[in-house]
């Protein structure tokens, strides 16, 4: 529910209340995701300053609360199994629940406050500084299992607490006569950010590998957007783009695990009345920078190419595009990819052939 005043032009207030009813059943056998019951409630208000056209704040603040009810779940067949191969106790234990019964609130707020200036028709300036608060899911507070789409045994922690940080931005933007620039840095202080953390424990269920434990930390991120593009010869364009990332553990002063490498894309277009051919370099980046017990992954260039145009079908014109990835085979990994920790690289050399054809009615 919103509720929306405008009491001048230069003043917008916006009030709103929310609320969420989450229920999960389970049947069957064997679930990572346990079975739960999820309240959460929040109260915001957000308001608009324009001093001027070329000039606005907006800020605002937001409460949260929410309780969740968890069930816990025995694994009978897993322990009957365990027993049956002579297990010892504490790790029959471990291993049977695949929940506890968990039940607990949590509450807090989240708040930003930003800017838009306009200096100029070709420059944009805007920033941005808030607080974030997030509640923890209900499988990072209780999951115990293989997760089969990541191909890991990930355990949640029912004693996590909130997560919470603090995160400022900002961006430019510039465009005139052909010539487009941005950039934009970003940094986040979380005093409890919620990850999976590799643990090097090795897990005794099939197919899971080591065990991945959702874990509370004090990290740091920072990082950048930026991009450049100019046309050129009047049929030309031009434009290079990449972006990165930092992370850092502060508790064990130690990247963040899964996080992205840095990657840079060079372009090149031509545009002439119906036809356009772009041709593209992606580079990544080597990803060095991990953390304990999790795999290094090495840097790759690729080669994507794109050629396209419009014909004619009678009464309608039709777009056709040809697309080329990967035009030089070349064997990759994606470092954050599900399958990377299987050793299955990403896809080689593919095309795709994408006709776009309209119908008009009377």
């Amino acid at each position: 529910m919103k509720l929306r005043w405008i009491p001048s032009y230069q003043w917008e207030h916006t009030a709103g209340w929310e609320m969420q009813y989450q229920r999960n059943h389970i049947d069957g056998y064997s679930f990572l995701l346990p079975e739960y019951t999820r309240f959460t409630t929040g109260l915001m208000w957000l308001s608009n300053f324009r001093m001027s056209d070329h000039f606005s704040f907006s800020g605002g603040a937001r409460l949260d609360y929410g309780k969740a009810d968890i069930s816990s779940y025995k694994d009978e067949y897993l322990e009957e199994y365990l027993r049956k191969n002579d297990y010892a106790a504490d790790v029959i234990e471990t291993y049977e629940w695949r929940s506890y019964a968990i039940n607990r609130s949590f509450a807090n707020y989240s708040a930003s406050l930003g800017m838009v200036w306009t200096p100029a028709v070709a420059h944009t300036v805007k920033a941005n500084v808030g607080r974030s608060f997030r509640l923890p899911g209900a499988n990072e507070l209780a999951s115990n299992g293989v997760h089969h789409g990541t191909f890991r045994h990930e355990q949640g922690d029912p004693e996590l607490k909130s997560e919470q940080g603090w995160q400022v931005d900002a961006s430019y933007f510039y465009e005139q006569k052909g010539i487009t620039f941005s950039v934009s840095p970003f940094a986040s202080w979380y005093e409890n950010y919620i990850y999976l953390k590799p643990t090097g424990e090795w897990s005794i269920l099939p197919h899971a590998g080591q065990v991945y434990r959702y874990t509370g930390a004090k990290v740091v991120f920072m990082g950048a957007e930026a991009s450049l593009g100019i046309d050129f010869l009047r049929h030309f364009h031009y434009e290079i783009s990449g972006e990165c990332v930092y992370t850092y553990n502060r508790d064990e002063n130690i990247p963040l695990s899964f996080s992205p490498p840095a990657s840079m894309r060079n372009s090149l277009g031509w545009n002439h009345r119906y036809i356009n051919l772009r041709v593209e370099l992606q580079s990544i980046a080597a990803q060095n920078r991990v953390a304990r017990n999790e795999d290094t992954t090495p840097g790759a260039h690729l080669l994507h190419a794109t050629v396209g145009g419009n014909i004619r079908i009678g009464g309608t014109v039709a777009e056709i595009q040809l697309s080329a990835s990967n035009l030089l085979d070349k064997k990759y990994f994606n470092h954050l990819s599900f399958y990377r920790k299987i050793q299955i690289p990403e896809p080689g050399r593919n095309f795709q052939l994408l006709v776009k054809v309209p119908f008009k009615s009377k």
